[in-house]
């Protein structure tokens, strides 16, 4: 299974509850983490409707795809290393231009703020 930075999949995710859920998830690491852990670096997707320093809207034409709910976001505060087994869906992927944006809100909130 190939996977790319700026994908979106769907990722079975370990929660704070010690339980494992699906989550829509974007792909922030490269070819080289990819292959030499065996693992990615993702930002977890929601729906929840957060509305904070937190959030990251990304709206239909950002992505590649027609999401099922509304809303969608990017929790810039959840990312994780998730091993490449527990990636199960290709969704699509963000475009460039939004991709970037991410990254910069990311980096704003939590290594500088």
């Amino acid at each position: 299974m190939k996977i790319d930075r700026r994908e979106i999949w769907e990722v079975n995710m370990l929660l704070p509850d010690g339980k494992h859920k699906p989550h829509p998830c974007i792909v922030l690491s490269g070819q080289s983490v990819l292959e030499s852990e065996e693992a990615a670096l993702v930002v977890m997707l929601t729906t929840s409707g957060s509305d904070d320093e937190f959030s990251f809207y990304i709206e239909n034409e950002m992505i590649t795809y027609k999401p099922t709910k509304q809303n969608l976001q990017a929790r810039v505060q959840l990312i994780m290393l998730t091993p490449l087994n527990q990636f199960s869906k290709r969704f699509g992927y963000i475009k460039q231009p939004y991709f970037e944006k991410l990254i910069e809100q990311i980096n704003t909130v939590i290594f500088k703020g």
